[in-house]
């Protein structure tokens, strides 16, 4: 597991220092009366991916090196990057359905399918967990726009 460590804490300090450099300055936007600028919030998450990845990298890194594991091999398991893919194709094949019908009524089915998916079989968790941002989600953009507070 150091190995995994070590590449993972690699990988997510990488998307915080890309989302960092290259996403945030060019798509978060810029709003000059806003009291809080809009690249605020995300700038302090990619902080955070840096410093957490950081901290599993190098907790990794320590632990190959007492146990003299090289961080790099060439025994590649095909099966365990499958397994780590299918939720990648899922969300892709999700998306690709959400162009067609309303994120409103796909939303709390690909929530709990994906829960479901992932292992998850408590009803009461997956019935909250996928049916409440949905209906958040149609409060908001209903509801909140007829009274002018969207």
């Amino acid at each position: 597991m150091p190995r995994s460590d070590f590449w993972s804490g690699l990988v997510v300090a990488g998307f915080g220092l890309l989302a960092l450099i290259w996403m945030i300055p060019n798509y978060a936007g810029s709003n000059p009366f806003a009291q809080m600028p809009p690249g605020l919030v995300p700038s302090i998450a990619a902080w955070i991916m840096i410093v957490c990845g950081g901290i599993v990298a190098l907790k990794g890194l320590v632990k190959l090196i007492v146990s003299g594991i090289s961080p790099l091999t060439t025994e590649i398991n095909w099966s365990a990057i499958g397994w780590a893919l299918w939720p990648f194709l899922f969300v892709a094949v999700a998306i690709w359905f959400m162009n067609f019908i309303k994120i409103t009524w796909f939303g709390a089915i690909l929530i709990g399918l994906m829960l479901f998916l992932l292992g998850e079989r408590r009803w009461w968790l997956i019935l909250g967990c996928s049916v409440v941002p949905p209906v958040l989600l149609y409060f908001l953009s209903v509801y909140m726009m007829r009274i002018g507070v969207v």
